[in-house]
């Protein structure tokens, strides 16, 4: 694992994105049970609340996937890990698959300040709230430069691993699984022991 991943600028950074998927997400959880109580118990919808819940669900939802791509959890079908048993091979395809990871985040970052440009030159506003919707749409950007920073960071791991810099980390989450499960099961076995006794 490269030490940037360890160190107090990596945990900084985080910071600020889980902040904000916590504060998005408390704002839609307020937003969706005011609107049911309005709708339902009072009969007096509020208009402009979903398309409000809607904006800030573009910063939740972005934030998630970068945060999602720093702490290596985001959504992969990973079959190569049945096929590929040799741990110097899967970090290679690992280290390929960082890399077109890193070139796909890329284009999307074009494509995101592409669209944010866009976005201010129509100068969008929402429906019945008259916000502008430039607010929402930059969370596609700035979320895909987040993006591109981890996949980065995700690619290097892997290359120094494949190269011998680093010290390989395939493989060692079915260790650390299996460990825990170990542990589980000798503690376990101790109070059925003491419950014996």
């Amino acid at each position: 694992m490269l030490k940037i991943m360890t160190s107090k600028g990596w945990r900084i950074m985080g910071v600020p994105q889980k902040l904000i998927m916590i504060i998005s997400s408390m704002a839609i959880l307020t937003l969706v049970i005011v609107q049911v109580v309005l709708r339902y118990v009072f009969v007096m919808p509020l208009m402009g609340v979903e398309e409000l819940a809607t904006m800030v669900g573009f910063w939740l939802y972005f934030m998630g996937a970068s945060w999602g791509t720093a702490e290596r959890t985001h959504i992969k079908a990973d079959l190569v890990n049945a096929f590929v048993k040799d741990p110097k091979k899967l970090v290679w395809v690992k280290a390929l698959t960082g890399l077109i990871s890193v070139a796909l985040s890329l284009f999307m970052t074009y494509w995101g300040w592409k669209y944010v440009l866009w976005g201010i030159n129509k100068g969008q506003m929402s429906p019945t709230l008259r916000l502008p919707m430039i607010y929402s749409q930059v969370s596609i950007f700035v979320c895909a430069l987040l993006m591109d920073f981890y996949f980065a960071v995700e690619f290097i791991d892997y290359f120094f691993q494949a190269i011998g810099k680093i010290p390989l980390d395939i493989g060692r989450e079915e260790e650390e699984k299996l460990e825990e499960l170990l542990e589980e099961a000798n503690a376990a076995k101790k109070l059925s022991r003491e419950g014996d006794a």
